[in-house]
């Protein structure tokens, strides 16, 4: 149920499908979790975003298709057949993008880890950062990738279906390529305005912040948002945010909350985040 990701792929596709003289580098545009994304919900039989344990993935790259029953291990193994052949020795940064949106509205971010590549590369894409959560989510691509050396950061672009959220993902992108060398400035004439819509969207919310609270939550807990929280709305210690079946949810600290849940699928009812330096 992310598709804004999807086209904005395909607008980094078209854009320099033609360019003069060529990118510099290598550009692989990559659709996951097909049969979800045609039916428009998060997952099919389980959350193909928690499944990137390298024991997992070992035992789907030798087990056939037909085997397979889940609907998104079978989506995995046909990913692991393109990227198993990205060559890490290549001359230059290896750099996945993993794509998302999310339920609630609010503003974009960047889902990272301290590796000074990642973060001196990310400070290019004007997008807050945020810091903690890939360690908290076990089981993710991104996570799987780092250790693998890429650098591997996801990409929260905005609120599903918000027309402003393509837009986000596809500036983000454009100023990426930038970043890492495949683009030069002028084989794009609107890089400069691509920088300008970033910066006036970010320009009011914290560069970098860490994850100090995420609510975890069990398909019984009967789990409800309180409605019209978004995305690094500030929020005070004790402030009445969800509720489940044993009653009111409060937030344990002041901060600001992030990817408040609004969908019936998802394990984490919310974050809340504090700003941090370094």
């Amino acid at each position: 149920n992310e598709p804004a990701g999807v086209e904005a792929t395909k607008n980094i596709l078209g854009k320099l499908k033609d360019v003069t003289p060529p990118i510099d580098g290598r550009i692989l545009g990559i659709r996951a979790n097909i049969s979800a994304l045609n039916q428009q919900v998060r997952y099919i039989d389980e959350d193909m975003n928690r499944l990137w344990f390298p024991s997992i993935l070992e035992k789907l790259r030798t087990t056939p298709e037909q085997q397979i029953e889940s609907s998104e291990r079978i989506e995995i193994k046909r990913l692991l057949a393109i990227l198993d052949t990205i060559d890490q020795e290549s001359p230059g940064p290896t750099v996945l993008a993993d794509l998302h949106t999310f339920s609630a509205e609010g503003y974009m971010f960047t889902i990272t880890n301290d590796d000074p590549r990642q973060r001196e590369l990310l400070s290019n894409l004007k997008v807050p950062m945020v810091f903690g959560i890939e360690e908290s989510l076990r089981g993710t691509a991104l996570r799987y990738y780092q250790k693998k050396g890429f650098i591997s950061f996801g990409l929260e672009g905005g609120q599903h279906q918000n027309e402003l959220t393509e837009n986000n993902i596809t500036s983000t992108l454009m100023l990426l390529l930038q970043s890492v060398g495949c683009i030069k400035q002028q084989y794009v004439s609107d890089i400069h305005d691509y920088r300008e819509y970033m910066q006036a969207q970010t320009k009011h919310l914290p560069v970098q912040t860490k994850l100090v609270y995420q609510h975890i939550i069990e398909p019984e807990d009967e789990f409800k948002m309180r409605p019209g929280y978004q995305n690094f709305q500030p929020i005070t210690k004790g402030e009445w945010l969800a509720s489940d079946q044993n009653g009111k949810i409060k937030a344990r600290c002041d901060g600001y909350i992030l990817m408040p849940l609004y969908q019936s699928q998802g394990d984490d009812g919310f974050f809340i985040i504090k700003e941090h330096e370094g």
